[in-house]
């Protein structure tokens, strides 16, 4: 008659894990049990085993860690969000967008601190809610090259300072040749705080520039969204 422990013996040799200890010492067997009977809490990589399963299994539990996006699904995130924020706060997409830039894309951070102290918020990013000044009916000098122009050759920010299309141009084409700090973009004035929005960007920039802004735009989304 088979006493238990000839019993248990015998279902682990038909397991094969007296083959997953062979070569090595009953020290490290013991080793590898211990680790076996702590795997939640142990870090897989020190985990002490040569076999090919395992490592295929590491790999696999680091991998289910990651969610590979496209830019098309990163894009459709970014453009939820500006929606999300324009929507709640009932101000424009450009707006928002300006908004959660400032904020590092924070939807949360933007919710607080516009309920806390929306002036202030306004202030601080540059969304004034009527112009410094009155946009021209007739003609006006561009506050840059100091030219004459009509009303239709000029273009302002939610301020109302108006610069030929010109100025603009060539004022957003350095600024996004500088870098991202295009992003928070403000009005030509000096004295003024008025945020320059994608709107801008997209009527007055160039081709080549209206790409760059975007691949900025984006890149500043995922970027924030890392931290």
């Amino acid at each position: 008659m088979e006493s238990e422990d000839d019993f248990d013996m015998h279902d682990v040799n038909e397991s094969g894990e007296d083959d997953f200890y062979s070569g090595r010492d009953d020290d490290a067997g013991a080793m590898a049990s211990y680790d076996d009977s702590d795997a939640d809490d142990a870090d897989y990589e020190f985990i002490d085993n040569d076999s090919d399963d395992s490592v295929d299994y590491v790999s696999h539990s680091h991998q289910q860690n990651y969610t590979i996006l496209s830019e098309v699904d990163i894009r459709q995130r970014q453009e939820d969000d500006i929606t999300r924020i324009s929507t709640v706060l009932s101000i424009s997409k450009v707006e928002a967008g300006i908004l959660l830039r400032y904020y590092s894309w924070n939807v949360s951070k933007v919710h607080d601190e516009w309920f806390a102290d929306e002036e202030k918020v306004r202030r601080s990013v540059g969304l004034l809610e009527k112009p410094v000044v009155p946009f021209p009916d007739g003609e006006m000098i561009c506050g840059i090259c100091f030219e004459t122009y009509p009303y239709d050759l000029l273009h302002a920010a939610a301020c109302g300072h108006p610069f030929c299309n010109s100025c603009w141009s060539g004022y957003i084409s350095t600024a996004i040749s500088d870098g991202p700090g295009c992003l928070m973009l403000r009005c030509p004035d000096p004295s003024c705080v008025a945020a320059v929005g994608q709107d801008m960007i997209n009527a007055l920039a160039s081709d080549e520039d209206r790409e760059k802004y975007s691949r900025y735009f984006i890149r500043s989304y995922v970027e924030d969204n890392r931290k």
